[in-house]
């Protein structure tokens, strides 16, 4: 629910997006001009309609996104993504109304348009991961991402729940949805199998142990960090 202060912030926005989508091409400012409709048709919105729900999604992910772009030194003239990654985005974005995965929403998509960082970019793995999260997962990922995912290890880094500060059923949860979501192997066998042979030093080396099994982190955890992270 966006608040005064809200309101306040998306009357700015809206000015400034519009004179941004002025000055740009129409072609691949899908995302800038549904940003723009969300935030100039907020204040009408009803607050008990599916469509006002969606409409003050996109708003608040608009407000969130131009907090992010501030930070990395852009404006809203920078959000020119093509129809085929901003539409199933556009989506993705209207239906979550939680604030923290909001902001995860708005980092990526920062992120992404960042000209400096062309290796990123709106992809449809990071896309569909993002919406698929619960809010409680915001704050595993936020604990993993404080590592060097990045650092070559030959000895993994292992976890348990009480570095996450949250119930060992909690932690289940989070993790068996990132397996489904690729972010993570489960091994409940009672042999975990994953040690590198001697002198092997691989990114990624993270292993977590809950009452299931051992969780292992993937690839993709790098790269859905480096999507949502600014740097």
């Amino acid at each position: 629910m966006i608040g005064d202060e809200g309101f306040k912030a998306a009357s700015e926005i809206a000015k400034t997006t519009g004179k941004a989508i002025d000055a740009g091409e129409k072609g691949a400012h899908y995302l800038a001009e549904t940003f723009a409709d969300a935030i100039n048709a907020l204040a009408g919105a009803a607050a008990d309609s599916a469509k006002g729900f969606r409409i003050r999604n996109r708003a608040s992910v608009a407000i969130k996104t131009q907090r992010h772009l501030h930070a990395l030194g852009l404006d809203t003239s920078y959000l020119g993504i093509e129809d085929r990654a901003a539409v199933p985005l556009i989506a993705a974005v209207s239906v979550e109304s939680d604030d923290g995965l909001q902001e995860m929403w708005a980092s990526y998509i920062a992120n992404a348009v960042d000209p400096r960082h062309k290796t990123i970019g709106i992809t449809r793995i990071i896309t569909d991961a993002i919406s698929k999260l619960e809010p409680e997962d915001k704050g595993v990922l936020d604990r993993l991402f404080r590592l060097d995912l990045a650092e070559l290890r030959n000895d993994s880094v292992r976890l348990s729940p009480a570095d996450f500060q949250i119930s060992d059923e909690a932690l289940n949860y989070s993790l068996t949805r990132f397996v489904a979501l690729g972010l993570f192997s489960c091994d409940n066998s009672g042999s975990v199998g994953f040690a590198a042979s001697e002198g092997h030093n691989m990114p990624c080396n993270i292993e977590i142990y809950t009452s299931i099994g051992w969780f292992r982190a993937l690839p993709l955890l790098l790269m859905f960090k480096q999507s949502l992270m600014q740097v």
